[in-house]
C-alpha cells in the first residue's frame, strides 16, 4: 500500500466516495456515482496482476483507483453495501472475468 500520493479516503463512506491526489481532493457523493467496476489486468512483462476500480459520475466524469491507493479495499466495501451488491472477491478476480460491475 502506498501512503503518499492517491487515497481513498474511508471517513467519506457515509456520503460518497472521495480521492485525495496532490492535485486536490474529488467527492463523488452517493447519488452522484453513475456506476462502479472493478476489473482485474495482467501487466507486461511478467503478467503481475492488477486491480482497479473505476467509478463514473453522472456528469459523465470517471475516476481510477487501483488495489495500491491506500483504501481501496474499504472502498470497494462501502460501495457493494452501498449498492445492496455482492462484494467480489478481489483476491479471485482474473482478467478472463472482464468488467465486474459493483454498483448500481
Amino acid at each position: 500500500m502506498i501512503t503518499e500520493g492517491p487515497v481513498l479516503v474511508g471517513r467519506a463512506r457515509r456520503i460518497g466516495i472521495s480521492l485525495a491526489e496532490v492535485a486536490g481532493t474529488v467527492l463523488y457523493r452517493w447519488p452522484e456515482i453513475a456506476e462502479v467496476s472493478v476489473q482485474a489486468w495482467l501487466l507486461p512483462p511478467d503478467n503481475q496482476r492488477f486491480v482497479e476500480m473505476d467509478i463514473s459520475h453522472v456528469s459523465g466524469n470517471f475516476v481510477t483507483a487501483n488495489e495500491l491507493f491506500e483504501g481501496f479495499h474499504d472502498a470497494v466495501t462501502a460501495v457493494a453495501a452501498q449498492a445492496g451488491a455482492r462484494l467480489p472477491d478481489l483476491s479471485a478476480l482474473d482478467p478472463s472475468d472482464g468488467v465486474v460491475q459493483i454498483s448500481p
